[in-house]
């Protein structure tokens, strides 16, 4: 009898072991298994716009912070004295364009003044014509009177190019000048302000290396801070099970960092492409000489969305996915597998 209970169990378990195997083996075709899925969590890479020595580092490593907090702070001096000088020139070109709109006004007065001297030149050169025909003026009071009056049209016509040549340099030169000088103002205070780096995401400080009185290049990565409101399972399934990675399918999550609990998840979307190593763009195509009969299967990256996903993981946490099959025996079998990984994470 006591044999008969020996036989009984090591045939079960053989039977068990056996069942899973095959199982397994068979997976990827009606229920895609893998265990290489890693936790993601958007993470911002924050570097400064502008370079100088680090007067200040107002966070900690491991600190959760908001959205325009301050991080640290770059030297001002040098970025406030170029505010400074932009503004002085701002000012110049300010007062510049003053004065040429007072010169074009005066010019205008000119022009009115040139205009009534026009029309009394007129009126002389036409009453020496009239005294002329009645014999009581001489030729040279004539002569004299057309000089003034070419002389009068002259000066008008002088006038007027210095009224255009006015309006050219105001709308123009010290327009345009005016528009640098003002551009310059904006971009020496986007600098002096960018002296002080924040936050750009909620999340929290992590890898943080920044030292006071260190010196710190423009574009240089100087920390980084990891969105932990936003997390997916990226997880690569052999190909052979493309047609159950479609959007909505159920997911069974198990994290190498959580052992002992299965986790319900969707997938939510896939990748349609995948880096070609052999193929580069605009490239000559590489080809790969391999002579093993069976090869390595392609992997397709999947996104996942778990519930209710333990906020002490971290980014780049391990994991096992299993994609439901929709028929309640293999989602049974599959089930049974996950709570068995979930538990063999103890040891393992």
């Amino acid at each position: 009898m006591k044999g008969n209970v020996y036989k009984y169990a090591i045939n079960s378990v053989l039977a068990i072991t056996v069942g899973f195997s095959v199982f397994l083996i068979l997976s990827d075709n009606v229920s895609p298994f893998t265990t290489q899925a890693t936790v993601h969590k958007p993470i911002a890479n924050i570097a400064p716009e502008v370079s100088g020595k680090i007067t200040e580092v107002y966070i900690t490593n491991g600190d959760h912070i908001r959205t325009g907090s301050l991080l640290f702070s770059i030297d001002k001096a040098k970025y406030q004295l170029a505010v400074e000088k932009a503004e002085s020139q701002l000012q110049q070109a300010i007062e510049s364009n003053h004065s040429k709109e007072q010169l074009l006004e005066s010019s205008k007065l000119t022009l009115v003044q040139r205009q009534l001297e026009l029309i009394d030149a007129e009126k002389d050169y036409h009453r020496y014509l009239t005294l002329d025909k009645k014999g009581l003026t001489n030729k040279k009071a004539i002569d004299d009177a057309k000089v003034a009056l070419d002389l009068a049209i002259n000066n008008i016509e002088i006038a007027k190019s210095n009224i255009e040549q006015i309006n050219i340099e105001l709308n123009h030169g010290d327009h345009a000048a005016m528009k640098i000088a003002r551009d310059n103002v904006s971009s020496a205070r986007l600098d002096l302000s960018n002296t002080e780096i924040r936050s750009t995401i909620d999340g929290v400080v992590t890898n943080l290396q920044l030292q006071k009185g260190s010196y710190i290049n423009i574009g240089t990565p100087s920390l980084f801070v990891v969105n932990d409101k936003a997390e997916w399972v990226s997880a690569d399934f052999n190909e052979k099970g493309v047609s159950h990675l479609k959007t909505g399918n159920v997911t069974y999550v198990v994290f190498d960092a959580l052992p002992g609990y299965v986790f319900d998840g969707k997938i939510i979307s896939k990748d349609s492409a995948i880096f070609d190593i052999y193929n580069p763009t605009n490239q000559l195509a590489s080809v790969e000489n391999d002579d093993r009969w069976i090869r390595n299967q392609q992997k397709i990256r999947t996104r996942i969305a778990v519930d209710n996903m333990n906020s002490d993981l971290i980014s780049g946490s391990r994991a096992t996915v299993m994609v439901a099959n929709g028929n309640p025996i293999i989602d049974a079998v599959g089930i049974a597998w996950m709570h068995f990984v979930s538990l063999f994470r103890y040891v393992y």
